[in-house]
């Protein structure tokens, strides 16, 4: 079970690190570039390196069946690399959310990138762990850090739906 987490960790923090320097190269006075102010090859970096995390988590996800209560086979290792991804993505999201409106510095909203932006990613993953002692420590956890990063944010509702605006620009109304 531990290679499972660590690589979910590693692999969540390698990418979505490097996505947050992306996103914050040349932001201007923003606190991050929207979508479609990247470049052609930025953005299909970014798109790579997000394709890239999926692909790693699979190849976690394809050697969990003894350390989760997912059956043993390719369907339950596309779910358990959809779930972990789709909902390390929204969990990373929401960090960063919390770093823009708590106000880091970008220096430490990149180092907070590398070495913790796996967490989201590791969390999912240990709420389809065994044993179910596992599952609940990891929704607690949860719970706390949703808890913490809300009580860190003025609003944190509208923050979010902000945050979501300036990163998809024109396509949800945004700037």
């Amino acid at each position: 079970m531990k290679w499972q987490f660590g690589g979910t960790w590693l692999a969540g923090s390698v990418a979505m690190g490097t996505v947050a320097v992306l996103l914050t190269a040349g932001r201007g006075d923003r606190p991050f570039r929207a979508l479609s102010g990247l470049s052609g090859l930025m953005l299909f970096a970014l798109l790579a390196l997000v394709a890239v995390l999926f692909v790693a988590l699979f190849a976690v996800g394809l050697r969990t069946e003894d350390v989760t209560w997912l059956p043993n086979d390719t369907r339950a290792a596309i779910l358990w690399t959809a779930a972990v991804g789709g909902g390390g993505l929204i969990g990373w999201g929401f960090a960063a959310a919390v770093t823009f409106d708590a106000g880091f510095d970008l220096a430490t909203q990149l180092i907070l990138g590398y070495l913790g932006g796996g967490l989201p990613f590791t969390l999912i993953a240990a709420m389809f762990a065994k044993p179910v002692r596992t599952n609940a420590i990891a929704a607690g956890l949860t719970a706390i850090a949703l808890l913490a990063g809300a009580t860190l944010m003025d609003r944190p509702l509208q923050s979010c739906i902000r945050y979501l605006l300036l990163l998809f620009g024109p396509a949800l109304g945004g700037q």
